[in-house]
């Protein structure tokens, strides 16, 4: 979403020397970013990655592709030499000063968790503080390898995917680290864990009078004086289904309201209810319902 230097976006993908890359940084949480870098390099023979400069965070690393060839090092000493086969999970503390002798091409996603961070998810869980982040090297894990393919679109068409959705991923994202990485453990929280009735009617009424724009989580999270973390898991628990996926169904009802109008272009309705384009309403649009917005205004007109 925006520009950045650092351990994510523009600033990792310039370490890397990248071929390509996408990233998102949200701004969910009150203290800290969370942040999701893609970085490509097709060829062989890359070399030596640029130090990265140490700071109070983990790279969570998702492969995407096998690399069979490169050498680790933390603080210039070599820790690692061998490969990482695809879809596998690494982590590396970025106080170390990480850098790589890439001999293979690569394609990873690289979650930036800062310290911070942790801190905030585990004082929202009412979980004592974690101390760092660690895995075996190289293991696979599903719930990453999933979370990751979810996160791709949103990374190769961040215009179709809203900033709801982004912030719901990245959080439910950190989160899970914090669990399998980290030794978090959640308290069960029952009905207390759900939205009150009128904190419910607020963050519908916000979400729907603002259905035409792309707000993020943290808008009808702060109407309800809450954080965007608990909100998000606080509006599952009573409405069933996440924030993101509640507001598409709204989008897609409102869509069926105003193709009853035969004089409204579907272009007029895709930008009305919220939708990236025409295309992306498309989409949407015959996913949930089962037929295009054309063929499902024909049948009722």
């Amino acid at each position: 979403m925006q520009s950045t230097m650092g351990a994510y976006g523009d600033g990792l993908a310039k370490y890397f020397r990248a071929d390509a890359s996408s990233h998102l940084v949200i701004s969910a949480l009150r203290k800290s970013k969370l942040a999701v870098t893609r970085i490509r390099h097709d060829a062989p023979g890359h070399g030596m990655t640029s130090p990265l400069p140490a700071e109070s965070a983990f790279s969570v690393l998702l492969q995407l592709r096998d690399s069979p060839k490169r050498e680790l090092f933390m603080g210039g000493r070599s820790v690692y030499r061998g490969g990482y086969g695809a879809r596998t999970t690494s982590i590396v503390d970025l106080e170390q000063e990480p850098t790589a002798n890439l001999q293979s091409p690569f394609d990873v996603l690289h979650f930036y968790v800062s310290r911070t961070a942790l801190d905030e998810i585990t004082d929202e869980h009412g979980a004592p503080r974690i101390a760092t982040l660690s895995c075996e090297r190289g293991a696979f894990d599903a719930t990453v390898w999933h979370l990751g393919q979810a996160l791709l679109p949103a990374l190769e068409r961040p215009q179709e995917i809203g900033e709801m959705y982004a912030d719901h991923l990245l959080l439910a994202t950190n989160t899970y680290f914090a669990i399998a990485f980290g030794g978090m453990r959640l308290p069960e929280y029952g009905r207390r864990g759900a939205l009150a009735p009128w904190q419910v009617r607020c963050a519908t009424e916000l979400m729907i009078e603002r259905m035409g724009e792309d707000i993020s989580l943290s808008e009808p999270a702060a109407a309800c004086g809450l954080s965007s973390n608990y909100f998000a898991r606080a509006f599952k628990r009573s409405m069933g289904m996440p924030p993101h996926r509640w507001m598409l169904l709204q989008r897609v009802l409102r869509a069926k309201s105003l193709l009853r109008d035969a004089d409204r272009s579907l272009s007029d309705i895709a930008a009305t209810c919220g939708f990236a384009d025409q295309s992306h309403f498309t989409r949407v649009f015959t996913g949930i319902v089962g037929a295009s917005p054309g063929a499902w205004r024909k049948q009722v007109l």
